[in-house]
């Protein structure tokens, strides 16, 4: 023991030169708590032994959630801000090497800081885990570090957007798209050297979700790279101890990363697992129409006044319920036709287009009804002889009132899902570089950069043709759009088109159910386009079938949802004031995408999503359930304060539900009939519940005065900076972006609202402390000019209605417990990527979480300035 000790004191003794002899002393007494003696110096990954426990940090698990593997970990930061104060040149080091590094402890180890070449980076070590769910990564005794660094714990989770499944430090394997390794550079080497040797593109290795078993050599770093434009990167402790043995804990972590983040099979994943019950929020009364019903399909005829279109459901067609001839069409369970077709020829005429997809109706506008209609391309074994076409589109042209129609053929117009793949794979790489070096030449040809990448080149031309499409259907003609297999980039046209037109679709009700209509019920193909599957093609012993498979699978997938997200964002730049939902809510749809607790972007088609419920008994959760994700706190961002609602559309939704409510006796389809008849399908009763959209009055009540025109150049539009950078901390500008706009104007209504409210029951005991600051008053000056006596009244009269006021325990001083907002608001300390950037510290969540709670309760009481369903 005692050439042990002297062993120990001479490394210590000689850490300061430049070539000593490694400690290869094993102790098997564990030293005592707070012990730091061992440092860097000997063995930079060396731990103090208050921090081998972390196994005892467990991330939180799910109902039906397992852990897979586990394992101490570092986590860095993809590229942190430039450290100004430090980082000289000159700094006093060590060696004569041009990298130097140090690593401390902060009193419980938790923190780590490399100085590499001028730049700052921060690790913080955890215990890294992969669920069947999720990558989890828990840091050791986090609530230490706070509460030392003197962090307010609480408002830091209010003004945070927090998911109710998810931790800020967690993705779920579906958002997972790259896995990369960086090996060890050799037995001596440690994994922080290896870690910084990922600069080099040859130093890393990425991970093919078809070659499982050939993950060899120990792995000292992982870079994962996630579908949202978010990089994760860790660095491990390798093992070789007498007791332990070698461990590898990289390779333990990767190997379960490639074995459940890429599933052969949808039933792998962890929505069959999750048997959580489930009780529904969305109702008749919500707002958002699912349109997985005839009659949600009637009422958005009726609400158009298309009235020469039938409602077809495919459970009431003997020849769709055939187990002989149901192989033969891939038509979603309800689409709408043209009345003057019927059922068993539309069928008959389906099977010479793409995924019999022909002529489905989605939309009609205007006085003339001029109608929207996808069509797919003709098969490619009957696109020599396009008679079938022309006998479709003939069946289209006599459902306009004018007999004219516009083919907008998108095939050649739009790229093709390989290319929107390509390009978002080049913006990625854009926005997620792995060094500060490689982020400082991109930013130096930044514009360059970003053309070359094609993204903002495709943006423009889906708003291009849009807009082309929308004037066509406000001259009154109709407009047929066609592409491949209709199920893509016709998706987005069509959606767009209908934002354009239709201001129901701009609020957020109706954007669900926009994207309910055109993306769910009528079936994109989410499980490809999104990469949620890897089937096994061409799987074999070699490489060659596993890289066809690779190349086949990579042909799938392309973000067209992102793309149509991205066109819609453009849009609420342009027009601000016309959306109920803001930026917020489009990237929180982003990422819900790949969150498979929800079923709504999980799925190809209604036919694999009945059978995952008979077969697998899935629970079905749709995503518009926000209430499921996010707290009511964090909801309030998905909602823009500046949009105001109006008077003829708060009845929109409702009129053709209001309609079929009144006259419901009418709405009953009791009469049978041959396949012509709206409410019929191939001569079969309907339901005595269906709406019969022919029973209705057939003019539209589309508002025609609200349409939008926008810009569709290049130099018209932007970078969507808060869904793509927001994981770059060496972007956030504290104090400035959007989110500092947003709640001003948050912060100006509320105020706005106090006045009014105040006005109108004539106590001034709550108007805004900018009101006093104006006025060069103080409050309680105010306070003593009143009468007393009004004071003890907690009782009040708004237009005959008697209210209860709330009791004002000091004056200025809120009842949520929060410090009263000050007209002279410092945010200095908030994001730029609000709620989604760092977290804020000091006075601001206070402040900023009045304002939310204020202009949430107070605009809701005040109808003269805004409507109150403009705020959730």
């Amino acid at each position: 023991m005692a050439t042990g000790g002297s062993g120990a004191g001479g490394g210590a003794g000689g850490a300061g030169n430049d070539h000593y002899k490694r400690n290869t002393f094993t102790s098997y007494v564990a030293p005592l708590p707070g012990d730091m003696r061992a440092t860097a110096d000997t063995n930079e990954w060396c731990l103090p032994s208050d921090l081998r426990d972390v196994h005892l940090a467990r991330p939180r698990l799910l109902q039906g959630e397992q852990i897979v593997a586990s394992a101490p970990a570092y986590m860095y930061s993809p590229i942190d801000p430039m450290d100004n104060g430090s980082g000289g040149t000159g700094s006093g080091s060590s060696g004569g090497g041009n990298i130097s590094h140090n690593i401390h402890s902060n009193g419980n180890g938790m923190s780590s800081s490399v100085n590499d070449g001028g730049s700052h980076k921060e690790a913080t070590f955890g215990l890294l885990s992969v669920t069947n769910f999720k990558l989890a990564f828990v840091p050791l005794h986090a609530s230490k570090r706070n509460l030392e660094a003197g962090a307010v714990t609480a408002p830091l989770c209010d003004l945070y957007q927090e998911n109710t499944y998810l931790g800020r430090n967690e993705i779920t394997l579906n958002n997972i798209d790259q896995i990369y390794t960086i090996a060890e550079l050799g037995r001596a080497a440690s994994a922080l050297q290896a870690a910084r040797m990922a600069s080099h593109v040859s130093r890393r290795k990425k991970l093919e979700p078809f070659k499982q078993h050939n993950i060899s050599g120990r792995i000292a770093a992982l870079h994962i790279v996630c579908k949202n434009f978010r990089l994760l990167k860790f660095a491990f402790q390798q093992q070789d101890s007498k007791l332990s043995g070698a461990s590898d804990h990289g390779k333990l972590i990767a190997s379960a990363l490639v074995r459940f983040g890429y599933p052969m099979r949808h039933d792998l994943s962890f929505a069959y697992a999750y048997r959580e019950p489930y009780y529904s929020t969305l109702g008749p009364a919500s707002g958002t129409s699912m349109y997985a019903s005839k009659n949600d399909w009637a009422r958005e005829l009726i609400r158009c006044g298309a009235s020469e279109w039938q409602v077809v459901s495919s459970a009431s067609v003997p020849l769709l319920q055939n187990p002989l001839h149901a192989g033969k069409y891939t038509v979603p369970p309800h689409f709408v036709i043209p009345k003057s077709c019927t059922v068993d020829r539309f069928l008959d005429l389906s099977r010479a287009f793409c995924d019999s997809r022909a002529a489905f109706w989605v939309y009609s506008y205007g006085a003339s009804a001029a109608s929207l209609v996808r069509l797919a391309e003709l098969q490619p074994a009957a696109q020599q002889d396009t008679k079938l076409e022309n006998v479709m589109l003939e069946l289209v042209r006599k459902c306009d009132e004018r007999r004219q129609l516009k083919l907008l053929q998108l095939t050649d117009r739009l790229p093709s899902i390989l290319d929107v793949r390509r390009s978002y794979q080049k913006l990625r790489r854009l926005c997620t570089p792995e060094t500060p070096e490689k982020f400082m030449l991109q930013d130096d040809k930044y514009l360059g950069l970003i053309e070359k990448t094609n993204w903002l080149f495709y943006v423009s031309l889906c708003l291009r043709y849009s807009s082309e499409a929308a004037a066509t259907l406000r001259s009154g003609v109709t407009c047929v759009l066609q592409e491949s297999n209709g199920r893509d980039l016709c998706c987005a046209i069509s959606s767009l088109t209908q934002l354009l037109l239709d201001p129901h679709f701009r609020s957020i009700d109706g954007f669900q159910s926009l994207v309910q209509k055109e993306w769910v019920a009528l079936e994109h193909p989410f499980q490809r386009r999104l990469g949620h599957v890897y089937p096994a093609q061409g799987s074999g012993s070699g490489g060659g079938g596993g890289g066809n498979g690779s190349e086949l699978l990579e042909g799938e997938q392309s973000p067209v949802f992102l793309l149509f997200l991205d066109c819609v964002w453009q849009l609420l730049q342009q027009f601000p004031d016309e959306f109920e939902f803001t930026q917020t809510y489009l990237t929180s749809l982003w990422d819900a995408c790949f969150m498979p607790i929800f079923d709504t972007f999980q799925f190809d088609s209604q036919a694999q999503r009945s059978k995952a419920v008979m077969d697998s008994q899935l629970v079905l959760r749709p995503v518009w359930d926000w209430g499921e994700q996010f707290s009511d706190k964090d909801k309030m961002f998905f909602s823009n304060p500046l949009y105001q609602r109006q008077k003829g559309d708060l009845g929109v939704q409702s009129s053709a539900a209001g309609a079929a409510a009144h006259r419901r006796s009418l709405a009953v389809g009791n009469r049978g009939g041959t396949g012509g008849g709206a409410g019929t399908v191939s001569g079969s009763t309907p339901s005595r519940n269906t709406i019969n959209p022919q029973l209705f009055a057939t003019v539209s009540s589309v508002p025609q005065d609200r349409f939008l025109q926008p810009a569709h150049r290049i130099c018209d539009l932007s970078v969507w900076d808060q869904c793509y950078y927001r994981w770059l901390p060496v972007l956030d500008i504290r104090g400035g972006g959007q989110p500092q706009v947003d709640l001003f104007h948050r912060l100006l209504l509320s105020n706005i609202a106090k006045v009014q409210r105040c006005l109108e029951i004539q106590s001034f005991e709550e108007l805004p402390d900018a009101y006093f600051e104006a006025i060069g008053e103080s409050r309680s000056s105010l306070q003593k000019d009143e009468i007393p006596d009004r004071a003890e009244d907690e009782t009040e009269y708004v237009d005959g209605v008697e209210r209860r006021r709330k009791p004002t325990t000091k004056a200025g001083t809120p009842t949520n417990g929060f410090s009263p907002v000050s007209g002279n608001l410092h945010l200095s300390s908030l994001s730029s990527f609000f709620p989604f950037g760092s977290p804020i510290a000091g006075d601001a969540p206070h402040q900023l979480y009045d304002i939310l709670n204020s202009s949430s309760e107070l605009l809701q009481d005040t109808t003269s300035i805004l409507d109150k369903s403009s705020i959730l």
